[in-house]
């Protein structure tokens, strides 16, 4: 009986040894199962048990290879200055949201995004923007992008996050102006009429202060709720958030996500001041009337009269100049652009106000045109106070550089910005740079093109470029090595005029 239990397992184990070689040369369970037979019952589920058991071991191989093929592929996070060393591929860049345009022409939104003073164009569909809900979301706030490097300067992005929020303020109407454009908005009013063109709506708002269009595309339309809907009618109070454009000379307020549109269904209360000016023989009196409208929301409206505070803009908090130095993350300013001087790889950019004078580091691209606004010019500065670093620009008083005879540029003017005519004489290229001299009938004067200028010159004025052309140029007073040069830091400071 012993000798017949002993046979029995022998056999077993046969079966089973045999089993396990066959399995381990098979690519796949079917195959294992094919090959192995036995007359047994038992011989026949110690098969089916091995069968399974190696087709699940190699299952669970194929998903750890997945897996791991998976995890291999990551996107890196890179700085925006890095950006050109990834055209073509995928990346993640972190900055602060700067401002935001629609380019109809390719049907996509363009959001301005800084870093240390570089500016880059992000390109996104209207879905990827529910992030940047601009009642919440203003300028100065920090969001991070995934997408394609498309250039240099440029991402078009696949995803949108929100890292730290900077909210907008409310601003009056009447502080609206030209050189805000792009930027994002956020107003509050009354409307005043309603009208549909095509899908979109035209809303016209007054806030007591003045009064604008805002724009709401089909798009935006179709998302709205019918509540919010029904509520969009003259008289009643609305609060709007988007970026301003101008149209047919007009500025208006384009949301561009429905959740920015808030309806209150009721009215505001708007506060209007009049200045009336009554004159006698003895004195000029001045009078002023305000008007309140009724309301059903209450509210609280203070007026102060200053000569020196500036004026109500949406975005980061006001400081002076004097205040910088001790202020922290993003703030703006109104300053007057004294002078201009490179530090590697940027330009350092300094300017004053009545509290006191600050250097800025400042990147090339966000200079304005030199021979419309120059130093003299008072800035609107969007300011990294932690690291003095300028986010953003726009003129808002400019003074066009002077146009100066060779002769009368000097060490005086040092930083200042210049327009000078003449002749080209001496053309050389060094490197990636221009250099050359600009004769007039008082002497002459070197001008020298950086790389970074010279780059980016249309193909007709490179091509112009040559000894006997007639030039104006324009840009910013240096010395080097003793002799007096002026540098064109944009390519609207070069013209050839023949």
């Amino acid at each position: 009986m012993g000798g017949k239990f002993a046979l029995v397992l022998l056999l077993v184990g046969l079966v089973v040894i045999s089993a396990g070689c066959i399995g381990g040369g098979g690519e796949n369970g079917s195959t294992q199962t094919q090959t192995t037979s036995s007359p047994t019952q038992s011989s026949t589920q110690l098969t089916s048990t091995t069968s399974s058991t190696t087709s699940h071991t190699t299952t669970t191989s194929t998903a750890i290879t997945t897996t791991t093929s998976t995890s291999a592929y990551s996107i890196p996070k890179v700085s925006i200055d890095e950006l050109g060393d990834y055209v073509g591929k995928n990346v993640s860049v972190e900055g602060l949201l700067l401002g935001l345009s629609y380019d109809s022409g390719n049907h996509v939104y363009v959001i301005s995004v800084g870093e240390n003073g570089t500016k880059i164009n992000v390109t996104a569909k209207r879905e990827l923007l529910s992030v940047i809900n601009p009642i919440d979301v203003g300028v100065g706030s920090t969001i991070l992008v995934t997408g394609k490097v498309e250039s240099p300067d440029q991402i078009s992005a696949g995803k949108i996050e929100l890292v730290e929020k900077a909210t907008p303020n409310i601003v009056e109407i009447k502080d609206l102006s030209s050189d805000m454009v792009g930027m994002i908005v956020v107003v509050e009013g009354n409307i005043l009429s309603v009208k549909e063109i095509g899908s979109n709506l035209t809303l016209t708002i007054s806030d007591g202060t003045c009064e604008i269009e805002v724009r709401i595309l089909g798009s935006v339309v179709d998302g709205l709720d019918e509540s919010a809907k029904a509520q969009l009618k003259e008289g009643l109070g609305v609060k709007v958030g988007g970026y301003l454009d101008e149209h047919n000379g007009k500025l208006e307020v384009i949301p561009y996500i429905p959740e920015a549109i808030i309806a209150y269904g009721e009215p505001l209360q708007t506060t209007t001041t009049t200045t009336t000016t009554t004159t006698t023989s003895e004195e000029m009196t001045t009078t002023t009337t305000t008007t309140t409208t009724a309301s059903s929301i209450p509210t609280t409206t203070t007026t102060t009269t200053t000569t020196t505070a500036p004026p109500t803009q949406p975005g980061p908090q006001w400081v002076t100049v004097s205040d910088l130095s001790s202020a922290s993350g993003v703030v703006q300013l109104n300053a007057t652009w004294l002078k201009l001087y490179y530090s590697k790889p940027n330009y350092l950019l300094e300017v004053s106000d009545d509290t006191g004078r600050a250097n800025l580091t400042v990147e090339r691209t966000l200079l304005p045109n030199p021979i419309e606004a120059g130093t003299g010019s008072v800035l609107h500065l969007v300011v990294n106070a932690s690291s003095m670093t300028v986010l953003n620009l726009s003129v808002v008083s400019p003074q066009p550089s002077p146009l100066l005879s060779t002769a009368d540029i000097t060490y005086e003017l040092m930083g200042t910005t210049v327009v000078v005519e003449g002749t080209v004489s001496n053309f050389q290229t060094i490197g990636s740079n221009l250099k050359f001299l600009v004769v007039d009938d008082s002497g002459s004067i070197t001008i020298f093109v950086p790389a970074s200028v010279a780059s980016k010159l249309p193909e007709d004025v490179r091509s112009g470029l040559q000894e006997g052309a007639s030039v104006k140029i324009s840009g910013y007073v240096t010395e080097y090595r003793g002799t007096i040069e002026v540098i064109p830091y944009s390519v609207e400071g070069i013209e050839v005029l023949t």
